[in-house]
């Protein structure tokens, strides 16, 4: 049997609000809960839906913020002093109880801005890897390399630009 839309909305949008969550997400990059840290994560959204799911409206902002902390401590050995745990419970609270209604407008919203920090993410890699590839083709000509040296070694420093007030303009070189 499939399960009903409102829960795989609910359960999409958690995903998206704990993979989004600084602490979470640097504690994964990093390793802190060990090879195993992505797994970590999915099961903690698995957990938070969970919840949900047996306790319905009766859950509470104060249980899920200090659910949070407590798996943060135990999985990743993080201690929360910024609120956060507090601030996602509130967001996973809200989400419920627009999924719930039926209403996944913040599911969409939360979509599209995980796409859009993905594809940064993913274009600065590109990025970088592209920036890394072009230093090292210079390496290869080391005749190129001693006739830049001695180009530098003959440039004369330029004068430095200095307006009426006695300000020095820095310039690059």
């Amino acid at each position: 049997m499939a399960e009903h839309p409102n829960k795989v909305a609910f359960e999409e949008g958690v995903g998206y609000i704990l993979k989004s969550w600084t602490a979470l997400k640097l504690a994964v990059e990093q390793d802190w809960g060990g090879v195993e840290s992505a797994e970590k994560r999915d099961w903690m959204i698995d957990v938070i839906v969970d919840i949900f799911g047996k306790r319905g409206k009766k859950t509470e902002v104060d249980e899920i913020e200090e659910i949070l902390s407590q798996i943060m401590v135990d999985e990743f050995q993080v201690i929360l002093e910024d609120d956060s745990p507090y601030h996602v419970a509130k967001h996973l609270f809200g989400l419920y109880n627009q999924c719930v209604q039926g209403d996944f407008t913040e599911v969409e919203r939360l979509r599209e801005k995980f796409k859009l920090q993905n594809q940064f993410a993913a274009s600065s890699c590109m990025k970088q890897a592209s920036d890394d590839e072009d230093d090292s083709g210079n390496e290869d000509n080391d005749e190129q390399g001693d006739e830049d040296d001695q180009d530098m070694e003959e440039a004369t420093p330029e004068e430095p630009l200095v307006d009426e007030d006695g300000w020095e303009t820095v310039r690059r070189k």
